[in-house]
């Protein structure tokens, strides 16, 4: 057998490979640790958010919700955001909130008003007139209102009713008719069998509800900003206005991160004074004022 030559282009071929190889597997040992890290900060991360995201915390309608004491964002232009689902007016005035892919057509007559839902999630805020029942179709399924307010969605080959408000019939094809009370679900699958109904928690019902309800996503906002925009929505219902001291630092250096349902201030209040040191001067009349209360 003839010595192997160092320098021949076979050994150097092999060597190549060899590091290739070696720097393969050095560079999937450093990917593999950098996702190690990542998830390990997502599931932190996800933990402090379940924790503002319990039922409590759920029916007060935040989802996560952080603050700091610091001068602007890094780009100086904090930002607040409003978020609102895809809304729709009927004829007759309902109001149907239509969730991201959903699809819905309407066909009213003298005698009835009629929807149907061809895909997604859809909830309806129903103006009452018994002399027309309002009736949702979604895969040979009615549910039948004559003024009430209910979410229908289609998930897979089923169909999923959640009641707000009132109470509506929910009617398949082929079996019998189940009523469903605000508080309340219905579920019928494709098999046609009768309506599951199971009652609902305020906490999952405010969970299973909150996409229709508009949001406000805040990222290192100022509290002055936030303030402006909350108050932009509580003007028109004619709810009392919140104010800040404007000579408190402590005020003026909070800053204020993530997602608030856009119709709840005193959600919002209670937020503030539980978790960030905020105290919140309520009088008989005028503005809510804010100041720090450490």
């Amino acid at each position: 057998m003839s010595a192997i030559d160092p320098s021949s282009e076979n050994t150097r071929s092999t060597e190549n490979a060899l590091r290739w190889m070696h720097r393969a597997h050095a560079e999937a040992a450093l990917l593999a640790e950098v996702g190690r890290v990542v998830h390990a900060h997502r599931r932190r991360r996800l933990r402090r958010m379940a924790a503002l995201t319990g039922a409590a915390a759920m029916m007060l309608g935040f989802y996560f919700f952080s603050g700091e004491k610091s001068g602007m964002s890094p780009t100086g232009l904090p930002t607040a955001v409003v978020i609102e689902p895809r809304r729709q007016v009927l004829a007759d005035g309902t109001i149907v909130v239509l969730r991201e892919g959903a699809e819905i057509t309407a066909d009213f007559s003298e005698v009835t008003r009629r929807v149907t839902l061809w895909r997604g999630e859809a909830h309806f805020a129903v103006v009452k007139n018994p002399d027309r029942p309002f009736i949702v179709t979604a895969l040979g399924v009615d549910v039948r209102a004559v003024g009430t307010a209910f979410s229908v969605s289609l998930g897979g080959a089923a169909v999923d009713v959640l009641v707000t408000e009132g109470r509506v019939a929910v009617e398949p094809a082929t079996t019998a008719a189940a009523e469903v009370d605000a508080g309340q679900r219905a579920r019928v699958s494709a098999t046609g069998a009768k309506p599951e109904v199971s009652a609902v928690s305020p906490a999952e019902l405010a969970q299973a509800s909150a996409w229709h309800i508009p949001h406000i996503e805040f990222s290192r906002t100022p509290l002055a900003e936030a303030l402006t925009l909350i108050n932009a929505r509580l003007a028109p219902a004619g709810q009392r206005l919140i104010e800040a001291d404007p000579t408190d630092e402590g005020l003026r250096a909070l800053r204020l991160s993530g997602f608030l349902a856009a119709d709840n201030a005193e959600g919002f209040l209670q937020l503030l004074e539980s978790q960030f040191a905020v105290h919140a001067e309520r009088s008989r009349t005028g503005p809510i004022f804010l100041r720090s209360s450490r």
